[in-house]
């Protein structure tokens, strides 16, 4: 029988503590150090030891216990001395009087640099810099910012940060709900993200596991159960599927080393179901093999010969081994279609894969002199710790804003993007072809003016896909727009793009800024129909006394013109009623969820589907004129060939009950597919539109379209008109208040 999916299980002992007398640790130790190594890691227990003396844990622990557990995870890995004398001292400098120097004197400077890599900035900490009392906020970035400047230069400060984290977090629960919380919310987004990039896919697991406990335990509970319990299901199909791989590939003259199943981890199939409001006990766990092989010519020959057996999903299709994932992660993923009509997910890996794909980096140490560590590997971890390097430095007098850009740029999901040389360049899920641009050098993104990708022309807005083929043509009168500012309009996503766009309109003179200013007010007013307001009633709306200062504002981008047009917008939203196209229902569980498009009809839930958001819906018209929302896949749906009883409806959001309608013209050079593209827009928008015109326009070679929407709110107007503003061909965009009886 099949073992149930085991916790993540980081470290090879699975030992929460290690006792304090340090035998488990020198046992293992003394394994594989030298004489003369051993000495300076003994001389560090000694003194850790003795300054730590009787300090106690939140658990009633000896606190030495901590420092020792961290090194001993790291032994299991085979660290250096060093590594371990600084994981054994690493809260010495910090919880007593015992300084940097007096490390570096008795130990010298690796371990010390080590030592004072992972170290809080103890001086902010307890208020003395600049002789104020920082908030925690600042403290944490100025801290994570130390740490990830220290771990661009020598990559064992982040290991021993890591597994300090793992331990606090298995023995987390002694700390007041707030504090665990704190810590919980913290290792999400900082130290799992990491772990990842760094490939040590075991402890990002764990560290993701032990904080979902923390944050929301019940539902941790809930899908492990139901994950548990599928997987017992499953066991009878996971040994049939492994005994008809191995014996296929074995019969083509393929060795094969081992099928694993392979489950999806907890906090990933939170996260799943969370995206998409379901409840925490819909868990569809498909089945995943991992298919184990000597070398990387026998994971193509496998794929070949299992494809021939069971029909491959097409689009399911992943080269991980050819491009490789941005956290080391080497695999060909495939889904096939089992000959029980269920779909398959397998992942054919070598032994080597398999190892580096579980511990990463760590492979450096444990497998240090084989071929399990390559050059390819350590260069892609040469090219991480530079992408670190530059984005913790974007700003160097606002750490806060490095660690954001560490995070959210380096941490974060990759796409991988090609350029017309074919070089690989690596970007966060949701860059744009500006991110693109900037990534390219600054100049670039400065005077980026459109993009191609895959040689299709492509709006500087929308997201790039992984393998997408991006071209940027700049030119020499191009220059950045301050709406990329406007992180809501999606034309930025990185941290370095943001930066350098900032930068570029900061180092505008005081005049330039101001002429610039008024121009973009006058432009911005002229978009929205608004002309009749003065510069100066827009100033008085921002508390600001004279129209310069508002004009110097938005020269230098410190105040965006969509701010400023949203605010304008509101002043006279509500002079006219408003149009009710939503409606609130209620499901079994007294939850609250609006639904448009009703036409004012009485609305409740089909109790048998229980639709949610996210669900494609249909309304049934009942026989009383009230109508009940099904699941568009309910079961209980009753056939109308004609479709005179069903009608189309929408989820909404909470506040967008009720709408405005809005006339928008949009001009454009004539091009194929410009309709769709609008349309696709405003249905990411939710925008329904009541009317469309083409009118002939008076331009040759060029159309104007016409639409009525439905909007809900100012904010919404002001991004759709920036967004399609931004698309392919378009050269005007305007609100309209008069003759819209031409629709």
């Amino acid at each position: 029988m099949l073992a149930l999916p085991a916790h993540p299980g980081t470290t090879k002992s699975g030992r929460w503590h290690v006792g304090p007398d340090g035998d488990e640790f020198f046992e293992l130790v003394d394994s594989y150090l030298s004489e003369s190594e051993r000495r300076m890691v003994y001389d560090a227990f000694v003194l850790a030891r003795q300054e730590h003396g009787d300090q106690r844990r939140q658990s009633g622990e000896l606190f030495f216990t901590h420092p020792l557990t961290v090194a001993y995870y790291l032994a299991e890995y085979r660290l250096g001395a060093p590594t371990l004398a600084a994981a054994l001292l690493h809260d010495v400098a910090e919880d007593t009087l015992l300084s940097i120097d007096q490390i570096r004197a008795q130990f010298g400077t690796t371990v010390c640099t080590l030592v004072d890599g992972v170290t809080k900035l103890k001086e902010v900490a307890a208020g003395v810099s600049m002789g104020r009392r920082l908030p925690a906020q600042e403290i944490q970035d100025a801290s994570l910012h130390k740490m990830f400047d220290a771990m661009t230069n020598d990559v064992r400060v982040v290991l021993i940060k890591l597994f300090d984290r793992l331990h606090n977090m298995r023995t987390i629960q002694a700390l007041p709900e707030a504090k665990q919380r704190q810590k919980a919310n913290e290792t999400l987004i900082v130290y799992a993200p990491l772990a990842n990039r760094l490939g040590i896919w075991k402890l990002k697991s764990e560290l993701e596991a032990l904080s979902l406990q923390v944050i929301d335990q019940d539902a941790y509970d809930i899908i492990k159960q139901v994950t548990d319990r599928q997987f017992l299901k499953q066991q009878s199909d996971y040994a049939r599927i492994a005994g008809q791989i191995t014996a296929e590939l074995t019969r083509e003259g393929l060795a094969v080393v081992n099928v694993l199943p392979n489950p999806e981890n907890i906090y990933s199939v939170y996260k799943s179901l969370s995206a998409t409001s379901l409840p925490f006990d819909a868990v569809e766990s498909p089945r995943r093999v991992v298919v184990l092989l000597e070398d990387v010519p026998s994971c193509y020959l496998a794929l070949g010969y299992l494809h021939q057996r069971w029909r491959p999903v097409p689009g399911q299709f992943d080269d991980y081994i050819a491009v490789p994932r941005e956290n080391l992660y080497r695999a060909l993923h495939t889904t096939v279609i089992y000959k029980d009509g269920k779909p398959l997910k397998i992942r054919c890996r070598s032994v080597a894969m398999n190892e580096v794909s579980e511990i990463g980096i760590l492979a450096k140490w444990l497998y240090s002199g084989t071929p399990m560590w390559t050059d390819e590997i350590a260069e892609r971890v040469d090219a991480l710790f530079s992408n670190i390097s530059e984005n913790i430095n974007i700003d160097p007098q606002d750490k806060s804003t490095g660690v954001k850009s560490v995070v959210e740029d380096v941490f974060r999901k990759q796409i991988m993007v090609y350029t017309p040389r074919g070089d690989i360049i690596e970007l966060p899920q949701g860059a744009t072809p500006i991110d693109f641009a900037y990534a390219i050098h600054t100049e670039v993104g400065n005077q980026a003016q459109t993009a191609y990708v895959n040689e299709q022309p492509y709006p500087l807005s929308k997201p790039l896909r992984d393998g997408d083929r991006v071209r940027v043509v700049k030119s020499g009168w191009a220059r950045p727009h301050r709406t990329w500012l406007d992180e809501d309009l999606g034309f930025l996503t990185t941290g370095r793009a943001r930066s350098q766009v900032r930068r570029w309109f900061r180092r505008l003179s005081d005049n330039m800024a101001v002429n610039e200013g008024r121009i973009i007010l006058r432009d911005e007013l002229e978009m929205l129909g608004l002309r009749g307001y003065s510069s100066e009633e827009i100033a008085l709306l921002f508390d600001i006394e004279k129209p310069e200062e508002l004009f110097h504002l938005l020269g230098r981008a410190d105040l965006l013109p969509t701010t400023v047009a949203t605010q304008v917008l509101a002043q006279e939203w509500f002079q006219e009623p408003l149009l009710d196209i939503g409606s609130i229902v209620h499901n079994k569980a007294g939850q609250e969820f609006v639904i448009t498009d009703g036409s004012g009809r009485k609305l409740r839930l089909c109790q048998a589907c229980n639709p949610r958001p996210g669900d494609t819906i249909i309304g049934f018209l009942r026989s009383d004129g009230g109508v009940t929302v099904h699941n568009a896949a309910c079961y209980t749906l009753r056939p109308d060939p004609m479709s005179a009883r069903t009608i189309k409806l929408s989820w909404g959001k909470e506040g967008e009950q009720q709408v405005k309608r809005i006339t928008v013209e949009i001009d454009v050079y004539d091009r194929a597919g410009l309709l769709y593209e609008i349309a696709e827009l405003l249905r990411d928008e939710r925008v329904n539109i009541t009317a469309i015109n083409t009118p002939v326009s008076p331009i040759e070679g060029t159309v104007r379209v016409l639409l009525e929407l439905e909007i809900a709110s100012p904010r919404k107007l002001v991004r759709i008109l920036h967004r399609a503003k931004a698309l392919v061909n378009v050269y005007a965009v305007r609100r309209i208040q008069e003759n819209t009886q031409q629709l």
